[in-house]
């Protein structure tokens, strides 16, 4: 009898398989570097869609500053006529006669002796221009700006110095506040007191190396509701009307230097004509004398309505001590793109418009006569040079400084486009045309 036992397979015994751990350990990191690529590409996706989606669903409405265009004076023959002109001056003159004369009445009720009255009538003249002022009050703010600078004993000294400025407008998101930059020197920290000493953090939202205004914002969440609801904004009126020139006018702010201060007088002209490259902008002068340093402020008229921002660089281009300031109606476009961070191009041409009488008597084309080009700017590279006529620009023909801006107002940064002058060979003009790509203004 055979002893072996039957071969029996539930008798045997399955050995594991040898754990391998540099595979597992492969695969382990294989899987956590797919899940963050994945995670990542998914995260990447989501930042760049996220936005797109939301406007999609909701879109944001994005909120610019705009002023209303002015009234008159587009061109000529959309000028008001002297009726007109006379009309409204009459309207504006018996509104005041009327208050002035019934406030004279109740003197001479009172028993005023002829003597007085004079007097008296010119209190009450300037009783009102008084409270003109102090309506407009409400729309001023001084903007205080802070630099820190290092002294000889390497100790840390901060300069704090101020200039006035007014609120231009406000949204659901910022209050604007327009102020002359250059009185603020160096500063990199910036706060506005508005008229009731409300003090509230600011920022610069854009400035002109030109002009010297800036656009400061203040935020509408740092303030109540209420408060913000009651801050005042100034009305623009118009610096270029005709019947501005000999009419009253008051300057605000800081005339004198200080804050706070006040003069009356009246506005002598608003044709002056300071030219920077690819701008103009008009001066508008009075026969008030001021601070010949430290002017800020604003011209207003007896409607209360601004018309002019006094600065140093306005103040610049005038004789001895007079208050000046920009007009508003040409720095408007200016304040609007500072307001909404616009691009501002650069051509670099400096230039005068060719006028009736120029034309005439030194037979030039009507245009743009350029006067000096900037060394290395785009109209330089394009080969515009000193005593070229620019007749076109784009598709924009240009017969006047109006034309210009407009030509330069639909430009777009990046693109190029045909621009045509007219240039003296010695005999006559010649017609040339050539490409010009503007750059962002720096």
């Amino acid at each position: 009898m055979d002893d072996k036992k039957p071969y029996s397979f539930i008798n045997e015994t399955v050995k594991e398989r040898p754990l391998n751990k540099k595979k597992l350990f492969r695969k382990t990191a294989i899987s956590v570097f797919t899940a963050v690529i994945f995670g990542g590409v998914a995260c990447l996706t989501f930042l760049l869609l996220e936005p797109v989606i939301s406007n999609l669903i909701s879109p944001e409405e994005i909120v610019k500053v705009e002023f209303p265009e002015d009234n008159e004076e587009i061109a000529p023959e959309e000028m008001l006529t002297e009726e007109n002109v006379a009309y409204e001056n009459q309207l504006e003159e018996q509104q005041i006669s009327q208050q002035i004369n019934q406030q004279v009445n109740e003197q001479l009720q009172e028993g005023v002796a002829d003597g007085q009255l004079a007097l008296k009538t010119y209190q009450v003249i300037y009783d009102q221009l008084y409270q003109i002022s102090t309506e407009a009050s409400g729309s001023l703010v001084v903007v205080e700006g802070m630099s820190q600078k290092t002294d000889w004993f390497q100790n840390q000294v901060e300069n704090i110095n101020e200039t006035s400025g007014v609120i231009v407008a406000k949204n659901e998101l910022q209050v604007y506040i327009v102020a002359d930059l250059n009185g603020l020197p160096d500063a990199n920290n910036y706060t506005v007191t508005f008229h009731d000493g409300t003090i509230r953090k600011a920022s610069v939202q854009g400035s002109d190396p030109n002009t010297g205004l800036a656009v400061f914002t203040v935020p509408t969440s740092s303030f109540e509701r209420e408060y913000w609801e009651k801050l005042r904004v100034m009305v623009l009126g118009n610096s270029n009307a005709m019947n501005v020139v000999g009419r009253p006018v008051v300057a605000v702010g800081s005339p004198l230097g200080q804050s706070g201060s006040i003069c009356y007088g009246i506005v002598t002209s608003n044709q002056q004509l300071v030219t920077y490259a690819d701008h103009h902008y008009r001066i508008m002068t009075t026969d008030m004398t001021g601070s010949s340093k430290n002017a800020s402020g604003v011209l207003i008229n007896t409607s209360g309505e601004l018309l002019g921002f006094i600065t140093k660089e306005a103040g610049a281009n005038t004789s001895a001590s007079l208050i000046t300031g920009f007009g508003v109606s040409d720095v408007k476009n200016l304040i609007e793109e500072l307001s909404n961070e616009d691009t501002r191009l650069y051509l670099g041409i400096h230039s005068v418009a060719v006028t009736e009488d120029i034309h005439t008597e030194l037979n030039i084309p009507y245009g743009m006569y350029v006067t000096e080009v900037d060394s290395g700017s785009p109209a330089m590279t394009c080969g515009i040079t000193n005593g070229d006529v620019i007749v076109e620009i784009g598709s924009t023909m240009i017969n006047s400084r109006f034309d210009y801006q407009t030509a330069l107002k639909s430009l777009r940064e990046d693109m190029t486009v045909t621009i045509k002058i007219k240039r003296f060979n010695g005999e006559a003009y010649v017609d040339i045309e050539g490409e010009i790509r503007p750059e962002e203004l720096r």
